[in-house]
Order: C-alpha cells, then sequence, then structure tokens
C-alpha cells in the first residue's frame, strides 16, 4: 500500500526549520537558557578570575654591527633595526625551555599557576602549558616581536614581561659576545705575529747598515757619488803633474771593494739594493702593523662596550582594565552555539520520529 503525501518525511529547506523552531521553542529555548545560565555562572569573578594583560614590543638591533666582515670593509654597511631572521632568533630565545624556568622560578610562578615543582609527576609540562597560555609572541609590522602576558595580578602580569625581554637581551647578547672572543683573540695574535716580524725585520735591517756601512739611502749616496767625483778629478790633474800615485789609490778605494776599504761605491751598491728592499718590507709590516692595531682596538672597544641588542618600546606596564574575560563575548557565542546545536537536535528527533511514523504507516 503506498504511502500518502502527508506521512513522508518533510524535505530539509529553510521552511522546515522554521516549523521545527515553532514546534519545538520550548525544548530550544531551554537549552539555550540553561546554557546562558551556566555561562553567566562560569564567567563570575568568584570562579573565572579576571586576567590583565601587559605587553610591550621589541625590536631586535642587526647583527652586521657586529660583522667583523663588514665592520673593516671600506664601506661598511651598518643598519640599526634587525632583520626578519633577527626575529626569529630573538623569539626562539624568549621562548626556549631555559628561559621559561628562569622567569618561572624568578617570580615563583610555580605556586601561581598551582603546580607543585617538587611533588608532581611532571611539574614542568603542567607549568609549560600554563605558562604557554598566559604568555605570548606575536610578529608585528617593522620586524618587532610583542611580548604580552596575562596574570590575575597586573603587577606581576607586567613584570613578566619586562624580565622576559631583559633575560632575551642578555642572552642574545652573550651569544654575540661569545662569538667576539674568539674573533678578538685571532686579531691580537695575527697583531702580535706582525709585532715579532716587524722587530726582527728592523733588527736586519740595522745589522746589515751597519755592516755594509749604508747608514742613509739618500745623502750617503750623493755624498759617496761626490767624492768620487772629486777623487776623479784629483787624479786627473795629479796625471797632470805626473805624481798620481796617491790620487790613484784614494779612487780605487772609492771605486772597487776589492781595494781593502769598507766604504766603496760598489760595496755600497750592492748594500743598497738590500737596505732598500729590507726598507720596503719593514714599510709594508709598518702599515699592516698600523691596521692590525686599529682593528684590535675596534674589537676591544666592541667587546667592552655593553651594546643592548634589543631596543624596547617602553616598559610594560600594569594594566588598570581587565583584558578577560570578555563576558558579552563568551554570553554571544554561548548564545550562538547552543541555539545551533539544540536545533539540530531538534531536527535529528523530528527526523528519527518522522521515519518511525512513516514506517508504522507502511507496515498498517
Amino acid at each position: 500500500m503506498a504511502s500518502s503525501p502527508s506521512s513522508e518525511v518533510s524535505s530539509f529547506n529553510l521552511l522546515y526549520i522554521f516549523q521545527i523552531i515553532r514546534k519545538h521553542l520550548v525544548y530550544i529555548a531551554g537549552i539555550v537558557g540553561a546554557c546562558l545560565v551556566l555561562a553567566f555562572i562560569f564567567t563570575l569573578p568568584v570562579i573565572y578570575k579576571p586576567e590583565y594583560k601587559s605587553s610591550t614590543i621589541v625590536y631586535p638591533t642587526s647583527a652586521e654591527r657586529y660583522d667583523v666582515i663588514n665592520l673593516f670593509h671600506d664601506e661598511p654597511i651598518l643598519y640599526l633595526y634587525g632583520e626578519s631572521k633577527d626575529v626569529e632568533k630573538i623569539e626562539q630565545i624568549a621562548t626556549h625551555e631555559e628561559v621559561k624556568l628562569m622567569v618561572m622560578d624568578s617570580l615563583n610562578l610555580w605556586e601561581v599557576y598551582g603546580v607543585d615543582k617538587e611533588n608532581d609527576e611532571s611539574p614542568k609540562y603542567y607549568g609549560f602549558r600554563t605558562y604557554d597560555a598566559m604568555v605570548k609572541m606575536t610578529r608585528v609590522a617593522g620586524n618587532g616581536l610583542e611580548i604580552e602576558a596575562y596574570d590575575v595580578d597586573p603587577d606581576r602580569a607586567a613584570q613578566i614581561v619586562n624580565l622576559l625581554a631583559y633575560i632575551t637581551n642578555q642572552r642574545y647578547k652573550q651569544m654575540l659576545n661569545e662569538n667576539k672572543e674568539p674573533i678578538l683573540a685571532m686579531y691580537r695574535d695575527g697583531y702580535q705575529q706582525l709585532e715579532e716580524q716587524l722587530a726582527l725585520y728592523t733588527d736586519s735591517l740595522r745589522r746589515v747598515r751597519v755592516r755594509l756601512n749604508v747608514l742613509n739611502t739618500e745623502t750617503q749616496t750623493e755624498k759617496l757619488v761626490e767624492q768620487v767625483l772629486l777623487a776623479e778629478t784629483a787624479y786627473a790633474e795629479a796625471q797632470a803633474r805626473g805624481n798620481s800615485t796617491i790620487a790613484k789609490a784614494r779612487l780605487d778605494r772609492l771605486l772597487n771593494k776589492s781595494a781593502g776599504s769598507s766604504i766603496s761605491l760598489e760595496s755600497f751598491r750592492e748594500g743598497l739594493d738590500l737596505v732598500l728592499a729590507l726598507e720596503e718590507v719593514n714599510e709594508y709590516l709598518s702599515r699592516d702593523l698600523k691596521d692590525a692595531r686599529e682593528k684590535v682596538e675596534v674589537l676591544e672597544a666592541m667587546f667592552n662596550t655593553d651594546y643592548n641588542t634589543l631596543l624596547i618600546s617602553g616598559e610594560a606596564l600594569p594594566s588598570d582594565r581587565k583584558a578577560r574575560p570578555i563576558r558579552w563575548v563568551i554570553l554571544l557565542a554561548t548564545l550562538m552555539i547552543s541555539a545551533l546545536v539544540a536545533i539540530f537536535g531538534a531536527v535529528l528527533i523530528d527526523r528519527i520520529t518522522g521515519a518511525v511514523d512513516t514506517e508504522a504507516t507502511e507496515k498498517k
């Protein structure tokens, strides 16, 4: 026996939804009202204590300020603010477990979060779970990082933010200083080696000058040439007079190294080449030593200067207004969700009962 149209299950459309709401209005209103009452009760200050928010924004400085290769470039590029990669480093430091433990231990947040550090089975797990819900990191425009903390005590919320920013700054600074120590030691060793080389070449130059009688490379050359010219003139005059033996011997001493004299043009020319070569090496070493000394002085100044690796927009201050819970948002969300659930339940019940009625009618 075919079923009548009135016995068929109603099609699912907007009109059908309105009919269900009218049919089960009391049921839906009861569920929504009960949920609103529960939400109101659970958001009372006695149960859900108001939480206050404090925050600050930090900007990492550019790591290029500590880049030695860039710093000693002919035209170094120095930026004040860091890049996105520097923000990532700051965030990784601030969210590290060791930093979390330092903040929690310093402000005794274990007790605040209801965690027994000594007796609980997994105190770090429960402590970090609450900490992560109360302390947030958010990227902001301009390669900045906003640090915010929620707490039932507004003063403590501000203390958490300020302490976290301070610890992050100190640890990032420590990382950069640890990187600068071996670089400074390397430049100091290089400077010392240059000093030793310069001292060695300076001593060699002094010995060569004394041994070869090359005392002044400019004036001594002029005097020797002048003496040779005078000796040649005197020898020519002596030949004209017929008495040139003494003049000839003096000219030989000036011209020939084999003549037995340590002061001769030949020996001077040989020694002059060696002296000039040593003087050139000394000049290069002196210039390199000056550059190395300047670099060491810059690195020592960087190492001894207490640079801030974070630029902080301002200290976090205690808030005078609660941040959460926002009761009207919770009640509105409860109203919408409970209404949807109640309507869905009414539709489900109606479909089930309608199907049962249709099956009973068909059997008859």
